[in-house]
């Protein structure tokens, strides 16, 4: 009786009116926060199937393409207790809906980088003239083409660790703020919402407060701050579960040295294994304590399946099929555990802090970063004005199914049956989130106005909406999401250990 009752349970939660899609997440001040102005806190994973070398130009589908995989994944990743994934490298020119979709369904967002391994797609960490060029960015912006339409995108990174020692750190980071201003200026022109924008700091303790002083400071001039980070993330393997604790890891440290941010800051990298199998104490003894999390708004452990580094969640078979590890067994036992619901509340929200920028104080902590705030001109005006000419433009659409047909083995090599997704989340656009489609159809009193950066030729393209209110603001979305405040919002975790007695 049990077995037909649940799927009976799921093919409600498929249908029923009483789901609600996934609604997009904001900044307000030092935190994400959710539709109601709530603090979204991180619990994800790092999410690369394959791993960097897993993606070309000419494949026929990348990790977030084919709908059975994303069915198999979103599975395991819901019963982990995850409500964020990271994915390093996509194509733009692949079709995407029916993953989203399936991660909606699940109550899971998504926070994805613009560029790729591959030549020519991403910033050349130590010649970045060379590389922030025109086909540099009709990646980037087609990139978000093709992902802009999605509620449950969370964000994009604009870099990851492209300075990790001083050669990169003298002669990248303007390049770094001049493509978040490139990003966040097309989002203002093509996007029908804010989307926040951030990058994702190597694990080298100077570096990464230098970057942190430099991404998230202010000048005064509305133009030039459009380039300043949304967000901020750190890949950080200080602490070893089996040989840390909250002191010996560092984590005091770094709660004291980031306690003023005016950004969100999140661990976009954690989870060091040099003790194996991982136990992953720093999830409930330092991530999402209560101290960590008046800092730090969560994070992503790495990663979801095992790669050359031996880091894996889960083992991949060459059949498609995926085994659980013990990683796997003792993460979801560790999130299972966390408590921070019961202290987390909007008071934790400050909106109160300023970071004016100080290249002396960047400099004093890393004399090797360059602190020029005199940005390169966007090399792509034409196209950030008219868009990328990429027209797969992603949109959520109904499930085909609910269970994968790849086979999933527990940690031991037993085959599990029930393999069905819950849907937590409908697949319906939130009221505001009509189709994005270009500028051409967007109203005349969005469009874009070239201002001068303070360079002697340069301009940034902004709207008059983006210009005149910070594009991180919780008021910002909410002038945009009209009527998108009042939906339920389903709490995944609470549905994933829904059990039926008779």
């Amino acid at each position: 009786m049990v077995r037909p009752l649940r799927a009976l349970l799921a093919a409600f939660c498929a249908f029923s009116s009483l789901t609600s899609a996934l609604l997009p997440i904001t900044v307000d001040g030092n935190m994400f926060v959710d539709s109601n102005g709530d603090p979204f806190v991180i619990v994800g994973v790092d999410y690369q199937p394959g791993g960097s070398s897993g993606y070309t130009n000419s494949a026929s589908s990348d990790v977030l393409s084919d709908e059975d995989v994303c069915l198999r994944d979103a599975f395991l990743l819901q019963k982990l207790g995850v409500n964020t994934i990271r994915t390093y490298t996509v194509s733009p020119w692949l079709n995407h809906d029916a993953c989203m979709s399936i991660l909606n369904a699940v109550g899971i967002y998504v926070i994805l980088d613009v560029n790729s391994p591959l030549g020519g797609e991403s910033i050349h960490r130590d010649d970045p003239a060379s590389s922030y060029n025109e086909g540099y960015l009709k990646r980037v912006f087609s990139i978000i083409d093709a992902f802009m339409g999605y509620p449950n995108l969370l964000g994009f990174f604009a870099g990851n660790e492209v300075i990790n020692e001083a050669t990169s750190a003298s002669v990248s980071p303007p390049y770094i703020r001049a493509v978040q201003r490139d990003i966040k200026n097309y989002i203002s022109l093509h996007a029908n919402r804010t989307i926040p924008v951030g990058y994702s700091a190597a694990d080298d303790t100077q570096l990464r407060v230098a970057g942190w002083e430099y991404f998230q400071c202010t000048t005064g001039d509305e133009v030039l701050d459009i380039s300043r980070s949304d967000f901020y993330g750190l890949n950080s393997y200080q602490w070893c579960s089996g040989r840390d604790n909250f002191q010996t890891s560092g984590y005091g440290s770094l709660e004291t040295t980031f306690a003023n941010s005016t950004i969100p800051l999140f661990f976009s990298e954690y989870g060091c294994n040099i003790v194996e199998p991982r136990t992953f104490t720093e999830v409930n003894g330092g991530v999402y304590t209560e101290s960590m999390l008046q800092v730090f708004d969560g994070g992503l452990i790495y990663e979801y399946s095992v790669e050359a580094n031996n880091y894996g969640l889960v083992t991949i078979g060459s059949d498609g099929s995926v085994t659980l590890n013990q990683d796997y067994v003792n993460l979801r036992d560790a999130y299972e555990n966390m408590t921070y619901t019961s202290f987390m509340s909007k008071s934790l929200i400050d909106t109160s802090r300023s970071a004016k920028c100080n290249a002396s104080l960047i400099q004093n902590i890393d004399p090797s970063f360059n602190t020029s705030f005199s940005l390169p001109d966007c090399p792509a005006e034409d196209m950030l004005k008219s868009g990328s000419g990429n027209n797969n433009i992603g949109k959520w659409i109904p499930l085909n199914s609910t269970q994968t047909t790849y086979k999933v083995y527990d940690i031991d090599d037993q085959q599990m049956t029930d393999t069905e997704i819950t849907v937590v989340s409908d697949q319906t656009q939130p009221e505001a989130e009509v189709s994005a489609t270009t500028s051409a159809v967007r109203s005349a009193t969005s469009v874009a106005t070239s201002i001068s950066t303070g360079s002697s030729t340069s301009s940034s393209i902004v709207t008059a909406t983006s210009a005149s209110a910070s594009a991180t603001s919780s008021s910002a979305a909410d002038s945009i999401l009209v009527g998108a405040a009042t939906p339920l919002v389903l709490v995944v975790t609470g549905l994933l250990s829904i059990t039926l007695a008779l």
